[in-house]
């Protein structure tokens, strides 16, 4: 049979009799069929028959199979009942691992088809969109978080890399190489945001039309829902560019995968860096380096599929720590990117028997309507594209922005991180004076309606304290209460959270010459300070185990309970969220999703395991803390130990 019988439809999908499975019809006799053929809910005949050929040769193998497992029961006997489906997902994870998408993917020929979970879809995007926000409020708020990124940004340039003769790059010697690191960092973290927001909505979108016209996987859908797949999936294929232009320019930069590649001799007439392999510079077979150079190359990345590659590389990756720690943390980061919009495009062709879904829309209306929604993305783009100019003076060199946040609290390093953070300031003023001038107003204005406003956490001054006359007299009852009223009369007024051990507690525990004041504005001191969580009503108590406490201790510890603890092994942080009723889910890449099971708390967020090494610093825990804080409204309160 030919591959294309002009004038004729096979039905397979939904025809679930001998007779009515593959018949075929006629374009002249039915008006549907040659839209079903072209929509995937009907095939060409060629195409169907080597389904059908695939499919006998399947049941055939499973037919054997079930006869060895079953050769004690006469299977051809019309008497033995059919046993029903089960009813329960029968698969289970691996002993000591946590579930993943990896899982899922190589699980999914297993398990029964499941339809489109738009609502699942949702909680991996509006977690990605909220660590977008996130980023961005980090960014502006803790210099040790803002040195880190621009870092790791400048180490993942082309301009890093060496020619064949082992020249450096001479931008390295100019303001020019940190201009464009720094304008990259913000460009990047305010487009993502927006990216991410509507990506959020879109699936909010899908959500509700999910709802007004419900299908299964062998109907064909509603022609409103599958237009909006359509251009759901072109938002998804443009977003993907992004991370794979991020990709281009910083793989063969990586340090740990540098000595792959050198650099072209850079033509003075383009800012263009041209990049080549280094002559026998690899071993044969490296497979990991094979899978990496995919994202290099637009032909083969179409040809072998984004997430495909991107379930080999997690499966490379888990299976060989020789390959984990050639996987620097920026690499990672854009692997979870790269995982996520491949899962989200790979439910849309879940969605429908066939890949016919994109032909719905004409390619010039898919553009328009893209543009439409991105607009916001434009001129975000536009505003802070020209922003290089400048940026050096403010933002380099990164050593002023060092915070000891990780170090005991005295005057000396109260007075390095209140540095640090006016530098920071001094640095975002700049990027808000830019905006202005470009587009006649800040960015957080031009982003008001999908970024929240926060209140920047300042570290207040330090105030000496003569300990000399508090080991000389105990606080009496009537200064505790007097204390003690004091402290709820100002929480009363401001409405905001204050530190909930009473100050008696206090006073007895000071062992140093000071102690940091405290502010309304001291979250960077006191991650439970105030916020833009609304304070409940009743706030939820977690008893916790010994390990448990000890790592919700660390993630918000507070400057006056002594030396900083160390770090914390990230088993341990997966098992004490799951302890408080989260369940986890791993990404490709570096990225966990961390999904509450209580109905209060519908938010779902993202954390990146530590890489290479599986252990969360003091700094990196303190974040994680503040994070958990704003979106939860969590402090080391809300924990006890059992």
């Amino acid at each position: 049979m030919p591959g294309y019988l002009s004038g004729n439809t096979m039905l397979l999908a939904g025809q679930n009799t001998e007779k009515a499975y593959g018949r075929m019809i006629s374009w002249q006799n039915d008006d549907e069929a040659f839209q079903m053929m072209s929509r995937g809910t009907g095939l060409q005949p060629g195409e169907g028959l080597q389904v059908m050929e695939i499919q006998q040769r399947k049941l055939q193998f499973l037919q054997k199979c079930v006869e060895v497992i079953l050769q004690d029961l006469p299977l051809e006997d019309p008497s033995i009942p059919k046993q029903p489906l089960p009813a329960e997902d029968l698969l289970v994870s691996r002993a000591g691992e946590w579930p993943s998408l990896t899982q899922e993917v190589e699980e999914a020929p297993f398990r029964v088809p499941d339809p489109l979970d738009i609502g699942r879809l949702r909680t991996f995007v509006v977690a990605r969109r909220n660590e977008a926000e996130d980023h961005i409020w980090f960014l502006r708020e803790d210099p040790s978080y803002f040195q880190d990124v621009v870092m790791e940004w400048s180490e993942h340039r082309q301009e890093k890399l060496l020619t064949a003769n082992g020249k450096a790059h001479p931008a390295l010697r100019q303001d020019l190489f940190w201009e464009r690191v720094l304008c990259n960092v913000v460009v990047d973290a305010y487009c993502n945001l927006v990216a991410w927001d509507t990506i959020t909505k879109e699936i909010d979108h899908l959500v509700d039309l999910r709802t007004r016209y419900r299908t299964r996987a062998n109907q064909e859908l509603r022609t409103e829902f599958a237009e909006a797949l359509a251009h759901f999936e072109h938002l998804i294929d443009q977003t993907t560019q992004a991370p794979i232009s991020n990709w281009k320019v910083g793989l063969p930069a990586s340090p740990p995968l540098r000595q792959y590649w050198v650099r072209e001799p850079q033509d003075p007439n383009t800012t263009i860096i041209g990049v080549q392999s280094k002559k026998d510079s690899r071993s044969k077979g490296d497979h990991l380096l094979w899978l990496l150079e995919i994202f290099l190359k637009d032909e083969q990345l179409f040809l072998c599929g984004i997430e495909n590659v991107c379930d080999e590389l997690e499966r490379e990756v888990r299976s060989s720590q020789a390959s984990r720690g050639r996987i620097s943390p920026y690499i990672a980061n854009l692997i979870s990117e790269f995982s996520l919009l491949a899962e989200l495009k790979r439910q849309i062709g879940l969605t429908t028997p066939g890949p016919r879904i994109t032909e719905l829309i004409d390619p010039e209306e898919k553009r328009a309507v893209f543009d439409k929604k991105m607009k916001l993305f434009s001129q975000v783009f536009k505003a802070l594209d020209s922003l290089g100019k400048g940026l050096a003076e403010v933002g380099s060199p990164l050593e002023k922005f060092n915070y000891p946040s990780n170090k005991r609290k005295t005057s000396a390093t109260t007075q390095k991180m209140q540095q640090a953070e006016k530098n920071l300031d001094i640095f975002w003023s700049h990027v808000d004076d830019h905006c202005k001038s470009t587009a006649g107003k800040p960015v957080h204005q031009m982003l008001s309606k999908i970024l929240k406003e926060r209140q920047v956490q300042r570290t207040p001054d330090w105030l000496e304290v003569d300990t000399g006359r508090l080991r000389k007299k105990e606080p009496t009852e009537l200064e505790i209460t007097s204390s003690q009223l004091a402290a709820l009369e100002l929480k009363s007024r401001t409405k905001s959270t204050v530190i909930t051990s009473s100050l008696a507690q206090e006073r007895q525990k000071l062992k140093t010459r000071g102690v940091p004041q405290i502010a309304a504005s001291a979250a960077t001191e006191d991650p439970n300070g105030p916020g833009t969580v609304e304070e409940k009503d009743t706030t939820p108590i977690y008893n916790v185990s010994k390990r448990g406490f000890k790592v919700f201790t660390t993630l918000f510890y507070t400057p006056t309970e002594g030396d900083p603890p160390g770090e914390v092994p990230w088993s341990e942080f997966l098992s004490a969220m799951a302890s408080v009723g989260f369940s986890i889910k791993k990404l490709d890449g570096s990225a966990w999703v961390f999904a509450p099971a209580d109905d209060e708390w519908k938010q779902s967020i993202i954390f990146h395991e530590p890489h290479p090494s599986s252990k969360i610093s003091f700094q990196v825990a303190r974040r994680i803390g503040r994070r958990l804080w704003r979106t939860y409204g969590w402090s080391s309160d809300n924990f006890r130990r059992v």
